[in-house]
């Protein structure tokens, strides 16, 4: 399946949060190991990201959305994913304007933040 950004959280939650502090990514990588272990989580994280997103979208296609620090907005997406979610969220087509690579700081912080999950993965 190709790689689509609207599939990925991390560029979704960097699109939707204010520029991450170090403890916030750290914060964030808790969260991908706990998604890792967990598919129920995962599943439910991943629907509570995506629809947070799509409930934004036109505010940020529009540029008028207000970002929130993570701590906040991840408050909020682990209540909803220990729900137990279990449908899955189809990001509507009107959202996918575009699978352009997003800007290179926001790829730069996806980047530092895979590497160290994978770091983390290896201890």
């Amino acid at each position: 399946m190709e790689y689509s950004r609207f599939d990925d959280v991390v560029l979704l939650l960097i699109e939707l949060c204010k520029p991450f502090s170090d403890t916030e990514i750290e914060n964030l990588m808790d969260v991908k190991i706990a998604m890792a272990k967990d598919k129920d989580f995962e599943l439910g994280y991943t629907t509570a990201v995506k629809g947070l997103y799509v409930k934004n979208f036109k505010k940020l296609q529009d540029k008028t959305y207000k970002k929130q620090g993570f701590a906040k907005i991840n408050q909020q997406l682990t209540s909803k994913a220990k729900e137990k979610i279990k449908e899955a969220v189809l990001l509507p087509p009107y959202t996918k304007t575009g699978n352009e690579p997003s800007d290179p700081s926001k790829e730069k912080l996806r980047a530092k933040i895979l590497r160290m999950y994978d770091k983390h993965n290896r201890a």
